[in-house]
């Protein structure tokens, strides 16, 4: 079996470790000769360490070659303190990973970590958001500024007094919103003033705001560059068109708008959409849209919501599809374009399908078909 493995070329051997989780890679290939190892501690690694047994952690950190990695996601969700045991086998982590690119940290609290000068994606995720509120991300994200074009962090308030800039960050996400103690946040955290310490050319933007002091954010820092920007407004927030124009109208670069919000009428307003999107530069536009206070009686009534929308310029022009349901259960109106926000959890087509949209049948088949 050796001596079949050592008739590989280095592109089929790379071809078949393409299918095989790191520890599969180790176990099946490592130690078979000097060759085979040479092969494989030069192939480029993406550990993921966030659901893994600590056997196969240990497996892994024994076996590998820091060089050859170029992500990396460590987490304390399975392994307690999984940054205080990856750094006792690699105590100059800073400058053994000489090629990482991408790191990601899940739920770590406890431990703390100096990056190489090569990392230029941080990402931190936290899915409690009242759990070690205090944990000060603070100092890692300000040792690596320099360096980072991607940005990925779960609070606005962690940017808040970090006294340093990001030069070449181009793409920043911030998915959820203010610490727990929300009231003191709100009094102290200016979003213009955050995104102007930065000090950045910003080209992709996902904001998610969870406040009413979000919904007048100006954004026209970011004028020259902003591309692509998306605004996630927590559901309990009514917004309305008015809002999210004076938001977005001056971004003159802007080439995709992404927005998902609860709100009144005037979100389902295609022509005043249309008249919107006619004086920007918005190429491709999507939503998702709860309408509150919306009393549906029949389910012939939803069409009428759509009327606005089955023009020629959303059709033809923007090949822009949109979709409405009514959830009698929890008496919710939705408006949302398809394929991007489309309900996966129905089958088409069924006598209890509520959803109408603006696609043609074979399109609209194609959208909801189940699989």
């Amino acid at each position: 079996l050796i001596s079949s493995i050592e008739s590989f070329s280095n592109e089929i051997l790379f071809e078949i470790f393409e299918y095989l989780s790191p520890y599969e890679l180790f176990q099946s290939f490592i130690n078979l000769n000097y060759r085979i190892n040479n092969i494989v501690h030069s192939y480029p690694l993406h550990l993921d360490f966030s659901l893994i047994s600590r056997l196969e952690f240990d497996y892994i950190c024994l076996n590998l070659q820091p060089k050859q990695v170029i992500s990396l996601i460590l987490s304390d969700e399975i392994i307690p303190r999984q940054i205080k045991l990856f750094k006792e086998y690699f105590p100059l982590f800073q400058y053994e990973f000489i090629h990482l690119q991408s790191i990601i940290l899940i739920e770590i609290f406890y431990d703390k970590i100096i990056l190489p000068e090569s990392v230029k994606y941080l990402e931190i995720r936290k899915y409690d958001a009242y759990k070690n509120v205090d944990y000060n991300f603070k100092p890692l994200i300000k040792q690596q500024a320099k360096f980072l074009t991607h940005l990925k962090i779960h609070r606005i308030d962690i940017l808040k007094s970090i006294n340093t800039q990001f030069p070449v960050l181009t793409h920043l996400i911030i998915d959820g919103g203010f610490a727990p103690d929300i009231d003191r946040c709100i009094e102290s955290t200016n979003f213009n003033s955050i995104f102007q310490c930065l000090g950045s050319s910003i080209t992709h933007l996902y904001l998610f705001i969870d406040n009413e002091k979000g919904l007048n954010i100006n954004l026209q820092l970011f004028s020259h560059c902003l591309t692509h920007l998306t605004l996630h407004f927590y559901e309990e927030l009514v917004v309305s068109f008015e809002s999210i124009k004076q938001c977005v109208i001056n971004l003159y670069q802007l080439k995709r708008l992404t927005l998902q919000a609860s709100g009144k009428y005037d979100l389902n307003d295609g022509n005043q959409w249309k008249d919107f999107i006619l004086k920007t530069n918005i190429i491709k536009f999507n939503f998702k849209f709860q309408i509150s206070n919306y009393n549906l009686k029949v389910n012939e009534d939803i069409s009428i919501l759509l009327e606005s929308f089955h023009s020629s310029f959303w059709i033809e022009q923007k090949h822009c599809y949109v979709g409405i349901h009514y959830d009698e259960d929890n008496q919710e109106t939705f408006l949302y374009t398809i394929p991007r926000f489309r309900f996966k959890d129905i089958t088409y087509p069924s006598v209890n399908f509520s959803y109408k949209t603006t696609a043609s049948s074979n399109i609209e088949q194609y959208f909801f078909l189940s699989t």
